[in-house]
């Protein structure tokens, strides 16, 4: 009996690790407070890889002036998802999926939809079938079900990531 609670006592104690490593209360303030020009800076620093200064962001992103860079940028050191350097330059620190940063994928650097790799395996599918599917004499139906399938998966594929990649950050 001794030895079922030390057990018991040492579960809850990995539970609490487990559960404490990310507390979903904070992923929905952090998801409050990320929208907007914040959620374009944000973007904006992921896809540079590198600190960015303030002037630099207000002229990507086409902001009116630098205060104004500087204010989402401040927006961010405190959501402690941005770091500000001594030498008065911005670095992400932490990267969280919040919002429409759930549906794409950092590719060597670029910002992917998520549906873009589906599309790009039911087109090669497709054109792969066709090439050596074609000549072989199964059954009639049959490679007309493939085609439409792979067709169909690649469409929708293609247009959903069309989709994601136009509203990324409206």
């Amino acid at each position: 009996m001794r030895v079922l609670q030390e057990i018991k006592c040492d579960w809850r104690v990995e539970v609490t690790v487990v559960h404490g490593m990310r507390e979903p209360s904070e992923d929905s303030a952090i998801e409050s407070e990320l929208r907007g020009n914040t959620l374009r800076v944000y973007w904006y620093m992921l896809s540079q890889n590198e600190p960015v200064g303030v002037r630099e962001v207000q002229r990507a992103i086409g902001m009116s002036s630098p205060s104004v860079a500087s204010h989402h940028l401040s927006k961010l050191v405190s959501l402690e998802l941005v770091e500000k350097l001594p030498d008065n330059s911005y670095e992400v620190t932490r990267v969280v999926k919040v919002g429409i940063l759930r549906n794409f994928i950092d590719f060597r650097g670029r910002f992917l939809p998520r549906y873009v790799f589906v599309a790009i395996f039911f087109t090669a599918y497709t054109l792969a079938y066709l090439v050596i599917g074609m000549n072989m004499y199964p059954g009639l139906y049959d490679k007309y079900i493939a085609i439409a399938v792979g067709v169909i998966g690649a469409l929708f594929a293609w247009i959903e990531s069309y989709r994601l990649w136009k509203v990324k950050l409206q």
